[in-house]
């Protein structure tokens, strides 16, 4: 990658040329120069980009960051071009495990424990960072083959969106989309939270990002998709067959071996009316009737994503078989 020289002025950084690695950590191959400095001042502008990038500031150009082995390899192992890679003293262990990921010229920073700790998003970090890029998702890239698109309309919570996002790159989905509720927006699926809680799928799955539903759903239709509006099974809305709304189905009615949109709504208020006067369908999952007064009042946004799409992936063949 070429190299960002605005970050490794002369006065920033320490130019090393033999390393202290242990021998299974060593990153350098041969054949391979990859651009080794050593961090030690709170000031360093790497270190700014790094703090900036992982608390959720993707600073105009694109790049976002990642935190942890597991995030870091995903990303890495995804072919995501990679700006830096920034690891700590006890971060240096697992490097061995990202050597054949980590691409020739790649600026590699060390640094202090205590200096990661300031820029780390995490309460006990792992000593490992990385900047990449993710790529752009195009209308096209979330509806290849039989499109399977999750849609979350005003999803707010990150956990949520990340693990709505790892179920549905683990059921088969071709891609998803984040769209605003009116003046309710979505969690941005690259924020450290939510990228955590998508175990790297964020990273791997095409996204539409900050879309008009309107336009999205426009677009779905001429598309020739099928729309499904998830909503509560204790809505009030469901028994109403008249007024603009449409047909309601459980999950093992709904047809999804055809290209399938899901809309998930806010986990507050769910989805419009009108949103959901426009879908094809409402589809609801049933709950056991324990015949107390109280029991549960509706399944939340990610847990009701992984159920319809778990439906879906069994519908379109998609369950391995098991033997033994």
């Amino acid at each position: 990658m070429v190299a960002q020289h605005c970050f490794t002025g002369e006065g920033r950084f320490a130019r090393l040329m033999r390393m202290a690695f242990p021998s299974k950590a060593n990153v350098r191959k041969e054949g391979r120069r990859e651009r080794i400095s050593l961090i030690s001042s709170s000031d360093n502008q790497w270190l700014r980009r790094f703090r900036a990038c992982l608390g959720g500031d993707e600073g105009g150009d694109g790049i976002v960051g990642v935190e942890g082995v597991r995030l870091v390899e995903a990303a890495l192992g995804s072919g995501l071009p990679a700006e830096a890679l920034l690891v700590s003293a006890s971060g240096e262990r697992h490097l061995a495990r990202l050597a054949a990921l980590i691409a020739p010229g790649l600026q590699i920073l060390r640094t202090t424990d205590r200096l990661f700790a300031g820029v780390a998003d995490t309460q006990t970090p792992q000593g490992v960072a990385a900047l990449v890029r993710p790529r752009v998702a195009t209308f096209e890239d979330v509806l290849r083959s039989v499109a399977l698109v999750v849609v979350l309309v005003g999803v707010q919570d990150p956990g949520n969106v990340g693990t709505i996002l790892r179920a549905a790159e683990a059921f088969g989905a071709t891609g998803a989309a984040t769209c605003c509720a009116g003046s309710v927006g979505a969690a941005n699926p690259l924020g450290a939270k939510a990228l955590r809680a998508s175990a790297g799928s964020a990273l791997r799955l095409p996204i539409l990002r900050g879309m008009s539903t309107t336009i999205l759903l426009a677009q779905l239709r001429v598309s020739g998709v099928k729309v499904y509006a998830a909503v509560p099974d204790g809505d009030s809305r469901l028994g109403r067959l008249s007024g603009g709304f449409p047909r309601l189905v459980r999950p093992w009615e709904a047809d999804w071996k055809s290209p399938v949109a899901l809309l998930i709504g806010n986990e507050g208020a769910g989805l419009g009316e009108e949103i959901v006067r426009s879908c094809d369908a409402r589809v609801s999952i049933p709950q056991c009737d324990s015949g107390k007064t109280r029991g549960v009042e509706s399944l939340n946004a990610a847990m009701a994503g992984s159920v319809l799409l778990y439906e879906a992936m069994r519908q379109r063949g998609g369950i391995r078989s098991f033997s033994g």
